[in-house]
């Protein structure tokens, strides 16, 4: 929202003599910055409520002495500060919340009262003009809650996209309906009241409504003019509608390329799996080419099974970790087995590798490797407690058995008592929610959110791993888990 400030923003502070401004969501506080100044300059005050700001808000007090800040969700802290001037509206982008704030500000009777503030909107057009975005779902009551999770958003698909913005953020999986987006809300909080209201929509920088009381432009005239000055003509707003389609697709494109390259654009990488999708940024159909040249690999007359970024990050993974043994369970023809082994050797190690499968390879002999019979629901049979103390550390522990939640979970429930400090588990194949395009965790991703719900604490997901080519570019995403 801070682009509009120069154009928009500033001159309708000046047109409506605000003195009382209240910023709703912070951010980074680029707009802050630009409010709190205005207001220095015209003996104004600046209330800004965010319930974590992405700066340092003291610095950002002791620098603008106007301002105070109010570390709270809007609809808790905005009944306290109104009445105000002008009210920038730029926080969580559901209905639910705008619909709340925007009924605050208004009331929800006939006559909107003489001291309603101006209200300035972002986001009123896409993504979230008609579709929710929570950044903390848990704040809004379950009856106001869309159908939500990760997923990507694209102008030409309701659902979510192959290809789109915003991947990683929980936004409601169709675009439209009742009781959806920001537009949708203000639309709603002001229905039968609009002739007491004039509203200039603009349809650029994902669209801001400007929402001014007549009587507001009764008491100063200027403030007409100056929304006539930034209302566009028809014409006018056709064109801004198809620069700002081009703007979009040039922007999902740019976020595909630094998914890519491991940036997300300002959002978070979170650490454990709980917190960050399964999804990849590569798409489905890629990822299903790569798998396919992955299955055709062979290494010494055996079918190795691994994806070019997995094969570099396990020979980084060795490198630094230098592992004392590596345990396979899984190993289908002991390519992996055997090309593990002599990557170690190769690295300055003593190779170490048991292998383990219910039916285990034939001939896979080399210096360093064991191959036994095992079954991943009963490792105990085949890896008891003596064996497991006996093993030079650190060990690094690959699953790679039957992918699916209850034979993952079996394995992750095996090792994680007999792993210790610096130790890895990497957990192969949740890939496939990608390539299933499934819309939530499926299969090994299951076991893996089960199990670091429960034991995430004692684990550290390797996001450095996981995210090297970029976001979750490996066939294990948020799977290469170090205990603590």
């Amino acid at each position: 929202m801070y682009r509009f400030f120069s154009a928009v923003v500033a001159p309708i502070l000046a047109a409506s003599q605000a003195r009382r401004v209240i910023e709703i969501g912070a951010a980074t506080g680029q707009q802050s910055a630009k409010a709190a100044q205005w207001c220095s300059r015209h003996e104004a005050s600046l209330d800004i409520i965010d319930p974590a700001p992405q700066f340092d808000s003291d610095a950002f007090l002791s620098r603008w002495t106007c301002s105070r800040f109010h570390r709270a969700l809007s609809l808790e802290a905005l009944p306290g500060l109104l009445p105000a001037d002008v009210v920038l509206v730029d926080g969580d982008h559901n209905w639910y919340t705008v619909f709340h704030e925007m009924r605050l500000m208004y009331g929800d009777g006939e006559t909107i009262a003489d001291d309603a503030p101006i209200a300035i909107c972002h986001d009123v057009e896409f993504p979230y003009g008609r579709r929710d975005l929570y950044y903390d779902i848990e704040t809004i009551p379950p009856a106001y809650r869309q159908p939500a999770g990760p997923g990507a958003l694209n102008p030409l698909f309701k659902g979510f996209a192959p290809v789109g913005m915003n991947s990683i953020l929980c936004n409601a999986r169709t675009e439209g309906g009742p009781r959806n987006g920001v537009r949708t809300a203000i639309e709603d909080a002001l229905d039968g009241r609009r002739g007491q209201l004039r509203i200039v929509w603009l349809p650029v920088l994902h669209g801001l409504a400007i929402i001014v009381p007549k009587c507001r432009i009764a008491v100063h005239p200027a403030l007409g003019e100056v929304l006539d000055q930034i209302e566009p003509a028809p014409p006018l707003k056709g064109l801004m509608k198809i620069v700002e389609q081009e703007r979009i697709h040039g922007q999902i494109a740019q976020q595909s390329v630094a998914l890519l390259s491991g940036a997300t654009l300002d959002q978070p990488s979170p650490a454990t799996p709980s917190e960050r999708p399964f999804t990849s940024a590569i798409q489905a159909q890629a990822w299903r080419k790569i798998q396919r040249g992955a299955l055709s690999q062979t290494y010494k007359g055996r079918a190795l099974l691994l994806s070019p970024f997995d094969m570099a990050n396990y020979l980084q993974l060795l490198g630094d970790l230098r592992p004392g043994c590596v345990i396979e369970v899984g190993a289908y023809e002991g390519g992996r087995t055997l090309w593990l082994a002599d990557s170690m050797a190769a690295l300055g190690l003593s190779p170490k590798v048991i292998a383990v499968d219910l039916v285990p390879p034939k001939g896979v002999e080399a210096e360093g490797v064991t191959v036994l019979a095992g079954d991943a629901l009963d490792l105990q049979s085949v890896l008891p407690d003596e064996v497991m103390a006996a093993l030079p550390r650190p060990l690094l522990v690959i699953e790679d058995s039957a992918h699916t939640r209850d034979v993952t979970a079996a394995v992750l429930e095996f090792f994680d008592p007999q792993l210790r400090a610096g130790d890895y588990i990497v957990v192969e194949d949740a890939v496939v929610q990608t390539l299933l395009e499934a819309k939530g965790p499926v299969g090994v991703a299951e076991a893996i959110t089960d199990f670091m719900e429960r034991r995430g604490g004692h684990y550290e997901l390797d996001t450095g791993i996981c995210d090297r080519f970029g976001y979750n570019v490996t066939r294990n995403p948020n799977g290469w888990l170090r205990r603590r």
